[in-house]
């Protein structure tokens, strides 16, 4: 990897997890030093499927759309959990329906450790 390869890494993909942030809405700095687990129970998406129909009247494709309703566990500090909802939000549209605090299962927390203490997602099917 070249210098050039990694500024482009680092303007394109890198986040700060661990970066302060007061919220003004909380009123206080997040938490950036307890693990917690999180459940997201997110708003319907609608995806694209992989059938495509042919309507010989108009002479048009369409796609088929999927609803997609999906919970997740996030695993991380206060601070972690807030920079990765951001991320998602950003690059994916995730929104949040609700979310509330999860029981941290001591898998959970290995599973955060073997990522270098960086917030992990766990889909839930």
């Amino acid at each position: 990897m070249t210098i050039l390869d990694a500024e482009f890494l680092e303007d394109t993909t890198f986040i700060d997890y661990n970066k302060a942030f007061y919220s003004k809405f909380m009123g206080y700095q997040l938490d950036n030093k307890k693990v917690k687990a999180e459940e997201w129970y997110l708003k319907p998406q609608y995806l694209a499927t992989g059938i495509n129909t042919y309507d010989r009247m108009s002479g048009q494709f369409s796609n088929d759309l999927s609803n997609n309703n999906r919970s997740v566990i996030i695993i991380g500090t206060e601070l972690q959990i807030h920079r990765k909802f951001e991320e998602m939000l950003k690059t994916y549209g995730w929104q949040l329906q609700d979310s509330w605090n999860k029981e941290l299962k001591p898998e959970y927390l290995e599973y955060y450790n073997e990522n270098n203490n960086t917030p992990i997602i766990i889909n839930l099917k």
